[in-house]
């Protein structure tokens, strides 16, 4: 089995018709196009911004990629016992990490690479809430 990458996906306001929620399970890849990195069992932090009323600048699961299409990335959501909030993303992330999650307000930063260490920094002792 190869090692997982992860990666920051970004959702904002769910509402638009062509969008999804965090729960879902399908991140649209939209504008992005077709060569969008994330493979079967990569790892993925869904950050919710402020237009996401219902999970506030927050993370509030972790997703692990199924498949991928020309239109959208697919993910077993797991739902975190609490989300994880932007203050921790902000203390937790290496340098590099926190320097790419500051350029989120541009489409080019909506799915990033993260490092493995800012990852568990960031995710740490939150339990997965088991459905």
């Amino acid at each position: 089995m190869n090692t997982p990458t992860y990666y920051v996906v970004v959702f904002g306001n769910p509402e638009p018709p062509e969008k999804a929620r965090v729960e879902s399970g399908r991140y649209h890849l939209g504008i992005r196009g077709t060569n969008i990195p994330g493979e079967n069992g990569d790892i993925l932090l869904p950050y919710c911004t402020g237009s996401y009323s219902e999970h506030f600048m927050s993370v509030p699961g972790i997703g692990i990629v199924i498949s991928k299409d020309n239109d959208s990335i697919f993910y077993r959501y797991l739902p975190l016992s609490k989300p994880i909030s932007k203050d921790r993303i902000d203390q937790s992330f290496t340098a590099e990490d926190r320097d790419k999650f500051s350029n989120i307000r541009f489409d080019s930063f909506w799915m990033f690479a993260i490092s493995p260490e800012s990852f568990r920094k960031c995710v740490g002792d939150i339990p997965i809430d088991w459905p």
